[in-house]
C-alpha cells in the first residue's frame, strides 16, 4: 500500500473533529471522500498533512508519517490545496502553481509541463 490510514482521530484544539477515519490506497488508485459539510473530508486531508493534531497511524509508502512536520509531509508530494476565494489571495496565477514547485521535488517533464501550461494563459 502506499497510504494505509488507521484509527486516524484528529483535533482541532482540545475538540475532537474525527475519530478513528481508516483507509488504504495503492499506488496509481483513487480515493474519494464523501460526506455532508461538517463530515469530517477536509479534516481527513489536513490530518494527512500535519496540519492539525492526530493520533492514529497514517503510513506512506511504509512509513509512519503521522508525526512530521507538514513541510516534511509536502517533500513526500502530498499536500492539501483548499478550494476556497481566500487562499492564496496576494500570489499572480503565476505565483500559484510556482508555489508548489518551489517547495518540493519535481521530474524534468513536470516542469516542462508546468512551462508549457502556463504558456496558455495570455501575458500580465
Amino acid at each position: 500500500m502506499m497510504l494505509e490510514v488507521g484509527g486516524l482521530d484528529a483535533f482541532y484544539g482540545e475538540q475532537q473533529a474525527l475519530f478513528g477515519a481508516g483507509f488504504t490506497l495503492d499506488k496509481g488508485g483513487v480515493c474519494t471522500l464523501l460526506g455532508a459539510n461538517g463530515a469530517g473530508k477536509t479534516t481527513v486531508l489536513r490530518a494527512l498533512c500535519g496540519m492539525v493534531r492526530t493520533s492514529g497511524d497514517i503510513r506512506f509508502d511504509g512509513r509512519s508519517i503521522a508525526r512530521w512536520a507538514t513541510e516534511d509531509i509536502v517533500r513526500l508530494g502530498i499536500a492539501h490545496v483548499p478550494e476556497g476565494r481566500g487562499t492564496f489571495v496576494r500570489l499572480t496565477v503565476e505565483e500559484k502553481p510556482a508555489a508548489r514547485r518551489d517547495n518540493a521535488p519535481r521530474p524534468r517533464r513536470d516542469r516542462r509541463r508546468y512551462r508549457r501550461d502556463l504558456s496558455s494563459f495570455p501575458s500580465a
